[in-house]
């Protein structure tokens, strides 16, 4: 494939200067998230972000919507690298820019339902310099028009990386909305317009606080086997945190409270649970593997033994384990929100 590789060549160390303590870094045997935040370094100011925008998942989104990349078939020499891409809940359009910064004949197609996301994808492309190459509309993913669009694209590759947290029932969260009680409304849609444009891979994001498995599950009875799994333990945040209790009652949702886990992941003592994001690559194949067992296993055993159990992932494919401290969240967001003192450049 005639992807352009994007080297780490600036330390996210030296741009954002933060002085982190030793303790705050603890070994055990699991790397740290932010190792692949070079991936974002285009996206600094001034780059802008909608309301919506969650740094770690979209950078996990970003690594296997790169894997996906690598599943597509090559085409004809004549339309090398010409590859159309569509990003569902696109937001900033980042996960998308990403990829079209690799391939430069490719083509991307984003949708969001909120009118300010669309407004700022379309600055950020033109900062970008890949307005002729991308194009943003609002369009809810329930609708005719999406649909319509996306059958008239036909999309080699599909990203959907939208809110994740479920919604107690009766209740709709001011930005996380919509996700549904299980957090998955979103993406079961996803794969339920993959199974009708038939995209050769998806990319998609979830997480552990409910029905992990199903999402799996889903792309497997559309058609799509996965090939590539990316998993980072987190601490709650705001809105995550906003529905404990709810949490709690729910069957399948795999968090952990324990506080060794918490002493590693939120030092500073804010976390009040430890959770899984995920981002996978998948590839339409005529007889996919079932491959959600080993997920719901992979969630069974981080609830049960907390972060270490990243260390040693047994899965009949790849898993790519990393962890974000809160003190990595910080670094992540200062880093893309603007730098601390001028970037120096290190050798790689």
């Amino acid at each position: 494939m005639l992807l352009q590789n994007v080297s780490p060549s600036t330390s996210v160390r030296s741009v954002t200067q933060l002085s982190l303590p030793p303790t705050d870094k603890p070994s055990v045997g699991v790397p740290s998230l932010i190792d692949e935040a070079w991936r974002l370094e285009p996206f600094v100011p001034p780059f802008a972000f909608s309301a919506f925008f969650s740094p770690e998942d979209t950078l996990l989104c970003v690594c296997a919507a790169e894997a996906a990349t690598d599943l597509l078939t090559e085409p004809e020499p004549s339309k090398a690298g010409d590859y159309s891409f569509a990003e569902l809940t696109s937001g900033s359009g980042l996960v998308g820019f990403y990829l079209l910064q690799r391939a430069h004949r490719a083509r991307l197609l984003g949708l969001d339902i909120d009118p300010e996301a669309t407004a700022v994808s379309e600055r950020n492309a033109r900062v970008l310099g890949l307005a002729e190459r991308a194009r943003f509309t609002g369009a809810d993913l329930w609708s005719e028009s999406t649909r319509a669009l996306l059958e008239k694209d036909r999309p080699d590759l599909l990203v959907c990386n939208p809110p994740y947290v479920p919604e107690p029932p009766g209740t709709r969260m001011h930005i996380e909305a919509g996700a549904g009680p299980h957090g998955t409304a979103h993406l079961m849609q996803a794969v339920g317009l993959a199974r009708l444009v038939q995209p050769e891979a998806l990319a998609l994001s979830w997480c552990s606080l409910s029905a992990p498995a199903a999402i799996v599950g889903a792309a497997e009875e559309s058609g799509y086997e996965l090939h590539n799994l990316f998993v980072t333990a987190i601490a709650d945040g705001e809105y995550s945190g906003s529905v404990h209790s709810y949490l709690r009652d729910l069957d399948d949702c795999y968090i952990n409270e324990q506080r060794d886990t918490l002493d590693i992941i939120a030092s500073d003592g804010s976390g009040r649970f430890a959770y899984l994001l995920f981002a996978g690559a998948f590839r339409r194949e005529v007889e996919p593997r079932r491959n959600g067992a080993d997920v719901e296993a992979i969630c069974r055993k981080f609830a049960r033994e907390g972060v270490r159990s990243l260390a040693s992932i047994d899965a009949p494919f790849p898993v790519h384990c990393s962890m974000l401290t809160r003190w990595d969240e910080l670094e992540l967001r200062v880093m893309l929100h603007g730098a601390i003192g001028r970037p120096t450049r290190e050798p790689v």
